[in-house]
């Protein structure tokens, strides 16, 4: 039996909402929709991978000739009669909990006897930035050097968030939110009435809000981890992204994990990354025993302080799911040696206009193939149409 794999973006806002009814908003839908294939380059050989409609067989041709994946795509009305190994969806949510139960029964014993076979309301808060935050308390606690006022404030009333806000620049973030979304960046005693509504739905909703100092950002980044059965922590590699000014996904850097980690270490030190990765290891394999099992990620930050110095938050966010981070790794495989690449998601709300591009891009940077690895050149990874609003594409240059 092989694995059943689904991408659903939308993994914190239904942990947020907390039901089986959580319906996405129409932009998540299509998201899911058009980037349903982007699961394909995490799977196994004979694995499959639930799509709303089945690439053209020029495409799938195509990139398993490149990328070497041997994986099939099927449409939910297929899954439903298929029996499978395991499910591993994006993410763990009641709302996909719920979509997958008929799914789960023919499921081997190994699966529907683990933890992540159930959802319980006492998951929920290990998706939180609470969780994070206790693990960032943990990780100053072992590893010197770490400014404590970055751990942030849990604020259960607008008055309290407003009253940081007097005090300093000051993010606002909802306790389940993912992709720069539910973050408000407040400059000094300048909170707007939209951005005090906007508190106070999440306040209602959610319960509290995690308040932190405002950091001059230089580099985003993430070490990423799975889980396995046993509960024994791996370490999968470092993953170097960027992020729009309010925190949005913008893309990975796609390089060899030496290349990776000589970038980051660049700024702080091989010693203190290194220190880093091991108590925060430590810390985590202790927090998820017995809860969680599978791939996630823990985003960092390198941060330049009042003086000039380089210093690193190494907690900002713990995503307990696949991450583009992840992708970005599987990705790194098919590159040639001494090729970089970037990995993005873009969108256009102009029907054609991904599909122009795309042709645009082919012409302008052809792929340029080395044996079996990708010397140069871009890639679309998931099928585009006239209709498509979202695509994830693959820039690859020779250093």
């Amino acid at each position: 039996m092989q694995d059943l794999y689904l991408f659903n973006p939308d993994n914190e806002i239904s942990i947020a909402n907390g039901t089986n009814g959580y319906t996405p908003k129409a932009n998540i839908s299509i998201m899911a929709s058009d980037l349903a294939y982007l699961s394909a380059y995490l799977s196994n050989k004979g694995d499959y991978v639930l799509v709303s409609g089945i690439p053209d067989v020029a495409f799938i041709r195509s990139r398993e000739g490149i990328f070497g994946l041997d994986c099939q795509p099927v449409v939910w009305e297929k899954a439903q009669i298929i029996t499978f190994n395991e499910l591993k969806p994006w993410g763990w949510s009641p709302r996909v909990h719920n979509l997958l139960k008929d799914l789960k029964k023919s499921c081997n014993e190994q699966f529907c006897r683990g933890v992540m076979a159930e959802w319980s309301d006492g998951r929920r808060e290990l998706y939180s930035r609470r969780m994070a935050a206790i693990c960032l308390a943990k990780v100053l606690r072992t590893v010197s050097g770490i400014d404590a006022t970055i751990i942030p404030r849990e604020c259960g009333s607008l008055e309290a968030i407003r009253c940081l806000s007097e005090q300093e620049n000051i993010v606002a973030k909802a306790p389940w939110s993912s992709s720069g979304k539910g973050i408000l960046f407040i400059p000094k005693g300048k909170m707007t009435y939209k951005e005090e509504e906007v508190l106070s739905g999440i306040l209602h909703k959610q319960g509290y809000v995690m308040v932190e100092r405002r950091l001059n950002r230089v580099l985003d980044f993430a070490l990423e981890f799975e889980m396995d059965y046993s509960f024994h922590l791996n370490f999968l590699g470092y993953s170097v992204f960027h992020t729009s000014k309010r925190g949005e996904y913008e893309g990975n850097i796609v390089a060899a994990e030496s290349r990776l980690k000589e970038i980051i270490a660049g700024y702080i030190g091989v010693e203190m990354l290194d220190m880093v990765r091991e108590q925060l290891a430590l810390i985590l394999a202790t927090e998820f025993r017995g809860k969680y099992t599978g791939c996630f990620g823990v985003d960092m930050m390198i941060y330049e302080d009042v003086e000039g110095h380089f210093r690193v938050h190494p907690c900002v966010e713990i995503n307990l799911r696949y991450n583009m981070g992840i992708v970005a790794g599987r990705l790194q495989r098919y590159l040639s040696e001494g090729s970089e690449g970037i990995f993005m998601i873009r969108f256009s709300a102009k029907p054609g206009e991904l599909l122009r591009s795309i042709r645009q891009n082919e012409q302008d940077h052809p792929l340029v193939m080395t044996g079996s690895k990708i010397e140069s050149g871009y890639i679309n990874l998931t099928p585009v149409s006239l209709d498509s609003r979202f695509v994830a594409e693959f820039m690859v240059n020779k250093e």
